[in-house]
């Protein structure tokens, strides 16, 4: 009796230690689609991206196209335009190395999460 207690407090504690897999963005949903930042937190640190930009001026944009090519737009000095073009790596199921090809501008990890085909929510980790 005592044995077969012990054995379900090990297997609890062997269960309980288990990393959950994280499941992959889907590429169809996420490779090829230009992401609009809406300047909006989830309260997790990630920011709320939109597949249509918002309105009024300046917005911030990145695309990761399947090739491993990356394009992030950001708002320049007088309200310009800044295109930024890099390359992406992935290195897990919903990071990607983001280099860009200017090494003036600083590269980072790049956590992405799906909620659906027209909302994202992806933090910058330098």
């Amino acid at each position: 009796m005592r044995a077969s207690y012990l054995l379900c407090f090990v297997l609890l504690i062997l269960l309980s230690g288990c990393k959950k897999e994280q499941s992959s963005v889907p590429a169809e949903l996420l490779f090829g689609q230009t992401w609009y930042n809406t300047f909006q937190e989830d309260g997790d640190e990630f920011l709320v991206f939109k597949r249509e930009p918002p309105t009024g001026r300046g917005y911030e944009s990145f695309r990761l196209e399947a090739d491993g090519q990356f394009q992030e737009q950001g708002i320049a000095p007088a309200d310009g335009v800044e295109f930024r073009p890099g390359i992406w790596t992935r290195e897990d199921a919903n990071k990607y190395r983001i280099r860009f090809l200017d090494n003036t501008w600083q590269g980072y990890l790049l956590e992405v999460r799906l909620i659906d085909k027209q909302t994202l929510h992806a933090r910058r980790v330098h």
